[in-house]
């Protein structure tokens, strides 16, 4: 009998499974991969391809080809809902039975329902909406005849690296440009400590962004942003106030933490025993804290998943694993000018050795997967 894993939405834990289990399949089990995009967009050098540093191919993982060298079965398609119990995903054109399945979707910007934001401003999530946001940014460059005034709302570390990378971008074009990052809360960067804060805004403030903290956006239109009843002129602006769970989650009948998150327990299963796993930023892991939406930690869930699930489907690899997340790990935020800041541990620092770090790191992460098997697909392999 074949049992089937489906695997719903390509982030980054869904592409390791992928290229492990291309390495080493499980006899009869079926893979299916469910994603209404064909490639993925690796967020860590987003940053850098709208400053243009980088092409959308050096950032781009073609998800067709990765799941054909793991023997799986690609489905391009919207996942409309998962129905927990009854071991059923709704797809826009096709009803997928499962035996396991895990979700790696990622999450959405949170504040859409805001007057005009899901009208007038721009986003990079998902990912992929990077490219219409360069291709926008540069249509502006070209038809603007005064300084190009931009807003980035949102001072995490994704906010302070595009208002770097834009104001970048823009200031090559002849007419240059007026950027403000605007963040709700006290500070910006709030993730991080006071060293990496100061070195941040150095970068912003050599730069030219304004940075205003404690402003909330009421509204965007066509002209700007709306801060406490006053308008902030801006030709483009960019969203990325934090991240909201994805409807896909309120539409099905799987637990969720209160922030609306699939609820998963330390081994990433769901907390209600169903045989639904989860990982990245689309999951809250009960008992582990209000963890930061970040890459680094879909990194670090990806073996877990993997290996748990296998062992649900009958692996005898020994007993599931729990995953801790780490208290700390090396951040390295691109300032678009040759540099990066970098944090780790007790270290903080603003220098081209860590843009080096970065871009090294970024590009060889990629390349696994753009190549992800050296050459061998699964059938090359010994099934076990």
């Amino acid at each position: 009998m074949i049992r089937r894993w489906v695997l719903v939405g390509g982030g980054h834990a869904h592409l390791h499974v992928l290229r492990a289990w291309a390495r080493r399949p499980l006899e009869g089990v079926e893979l299916v991969l469910v994603s209404p995009y064909p490639h993925h967009h690796y967020s860590g050098m987003v940053p850098g391809y709208l400053r243009g540093t980088y092409a959308e191919s050096d950032l781009t993982v073609d998800l067709p080809a990765l799941a054909r060298a793991a023997g799986a079965r690609f489905v391009p398609a919207w996942v409309e809902r998962v129905d927990g119990a009854g071991r059923m995903i709704d797809t826009g054109g096709e009803r997928l039975a499962f035996d396991v399945a895990s979700l790696d979707v990622g999450s959405e910007a949170a504040g859409l329902s805001l007057p005009g934001v899901a009208a007038h401003a721009l986003t990079v999530r998902p990912m992929s909406r990077a490219v219409a946001l360069r291709a926008a940014l540069d249509d502006r460059i070209a038809r603007s005849p005064a300084p190009l005034t931009m807003a980035v709302v949102g001072g995490g570390a994704a906010g302070v690296e595009v208002a770097l990378a834009l104001e970048r971008r823009a200031s090559d074009g002849a007419a240059g440009c007026r950027v403000r990052l605007l963040e709700g809360g006290p500070v910006i960067l709030p993730e991080f400590g006071d060293r990496v804060r100061r070195l941040a805004r150095r970068a912003l403030a050599r730069r030219g962004i304004e940075v205003r903290t404690g402003a909330r956006v009421e509204a965007v239109d066509a002209e700007g942003v709306m801060v406490g009843g006053v308008r902030l002129p801006a030709a483009l602006v960019v969203w990325l106030a934090g991240a909201a769970a994805p409807p896909l989650l309120g539409r099905s009948t799987l637990p969720r933490d209160p922030g609306g998150f699939l609820q998963v327990d330390a081994t990433l299963r769901a907390v209600d025993g169903t045989p639904v796993w989860g990982a990245g930023d689309c999951i809250g892991i009960a008992g582990a804290g209000n963890l930061p939406k970040a890459g680094v930690y879909a990194v670090r869930e990806a073996p877990v998943l993997h290996g748990n699930v296998r062992r649900a489907l009958g692996d005898p690899a020994g007993a599931p694993v729990t995953y801790r997340p780490q208290r700390s790990f090396l951040a390295l935020l691109n300032t678009a000018d040759g540099r990066a800041i970098l944090r780790w541990r007790g270290v903080a620092l603003h220098a081209r050795a860590a843009w080096r770090l970065k871009d090294r790191i970024d590009r060889t992460f990629v390349r696994q997967y753009q190549e992800p098997d050296g050459g061998m697909t699964a059938s090359t392999h010994r099934v076990r």
